[in-house]
């Protein structure tokens, strides 16, 4: 049941960004070719691939995280204060993603190029391994942090391509206030739930995990 679900909101997800395409592509139809810098939609090529990368990016976020949310959602793991949290980490990816392609948009480009775009899903659906403490759940927030630093690394190679080389500073301020903060409290606040977690698997390793579900997620 909750592999059709998982699936489901999956399809879903893709549906949305294929629409978002489609409107795309009916609003701009210049962007292939290299516009004047005097042109109200010009981006530096290699801004906006950068740009749709990171597009890319934000989505494949949101699959990770709602694998993780459909593992703990499973009644033989039952850990919903998990899932809530996986649930909710993998729709403000989504949003991320949304907003970028809202202001690739509003920027007159295209926001996904069919011939790189691609949802990594394939390697990402895996059902999580308990690390070296035994606790699926600790593995899962510290995937998690990895994945928040990949994401948050690539928000600040789009920056420096496009401030550096190409001055857009528009883009470069939407980021920082906008992606930036966020993501630096969530890496704060994940690295926060790994060491709480830890140290609660060390003092009692039969309910840590259940403890810490109700109590701090």
């Amino acid at each position: 049941m909750m592999k059709s679900i998982f699936f489901g909101i999956v399809a879903l997800m893709f549906a949305a960004v294929v629409m978002q395409q489609e409107q795309a592509s009916a609003q701009v139809t210049d962007t292939d070719q290299p516009s004047s810098t005097d042109e109200w939609n010009y981006m530096n090529r290699s801004c906006s691939a950068k740009l749709q990368d990171q597009i890319n990016k934000e989505f494949d976020a949101a699959i990770f995280y709602m694998q993780y949310a459909a593992y703990f959602a499973q009644y033989k793991v039952n850990l919903p204060g998990f899932e809530n949290f996986f649930f909710k980490a993998a729709s403000e990816e989504r949003e991320h993603g949304m907003k970028l392609i809202e202001y690739a948009l509003m920027r007159g480009q295209k926001p996904i190029d069919r011939n790189t775009f691609s949802l990594h899903f394939a390697n990402q659906v895996q059902q999580p391994e308990p690390g070296p403490e035994g606790s699926v759940a600790l593995t899962a927030l510290k995937g998690a942090l990895a994945k928040e630093q990949e994401v948050t690394k690539s928000i600040r190679e789009l920056i420096k391509i496009c401030e550096e080389d190409h001055n857009d500073y528009h883009l470069v301020d939407y980021l920082t206030g906008e992606f930036l903060e966020e993501q630096h409290q969530g890496q704060r606040d994940l690295a926060g739930k790994i060491t709480m977690l830890g140290k609660l698997l060390r003092t009692n390793p039969k309910l840590g995990e259940f403890m810490f579900d109700k109590q701090n997620m």
